[in-house]
């Protein structure tokens, strides 16, 4: 099994964990890093690896949106 680790900032946990709860993969909160985000651990198969990187893809969308919107205040 391969494992992917995801640093979420945790107000983007709610958006980010819909995402990961509809992949069904195995995941784990693992703890918190020196910056605050959540470190989120993730266990895939080999043939889920597509998954995994739409999971990044989307983790990186919404860490663009958040500096847009932190940007506009």
């Amino acid at each position: 099994m391969r494992k992917a680790e995801f640093e979420v900032p945790a107000e983007l946990m709610p958006e980010f964990t819909e995402a990961l709860v509809e992949t069904e993969l195995k995941h784990s909160l693992t703890g918190v890093n020196g910056e605050g985000e959540i470190v989120i651990e993730v266990q895939y198969k080999r043939d889920e690896a597509d998954t995994v990187n739409e999971l990044e893809e989307q983790l990186d969308n919404l860490l663009e949106r958040a500096d847009e919107e932190e940007e506009d205040d």
